[in-house]
């Protein structure tokens, strides 16, 4: 079981990548690169749990930073997003269907 400085040390290891994450996260819209790097990013959480255990804190916040956000802004954002992350999941299977 990992020390609580181990644990500290990890999650400063993500820093960057949880406030890149929330710099995209506040944008009122994301173009495609953007969106394509959120994807990554969710993509990697979804292999390290304690990124994933940030990123969903990260979530907190910026939810609590853009109360006024109605649900059909919210609706909207979350169907972009998985568009990109659908987009980019397609092209790295259709990458390795090409090189086997």
């Amino acid at each position: 079981m990992p020390t609580s400085d181990e644990w500290l040390g990890s999650a400063l290891a993500y820093r960057s990548t949880v406030y890149e994450y929330c710099q995209l996260a506040l944008r009122p819209s994301l173009d495609r690169a953007a969106a394509e790097r959120m994807g990554e990013i969710l993509q990697r959480a979804e292999a390290e749990p304690l990124l994933n255990l940030l990123i969903d804190e990260a979530d907190r916040l910026v939810a609590r930073l853009q109360p006024c956000l109605c649900e059909q802004h919210l609706y909207q954002q979350q169907q972009r997003l998985r568009g990109a992350i659908d987009a980019l999941w397609v092209n790295e299977l259709l990458a390795t269907a090409g090189s086997r």
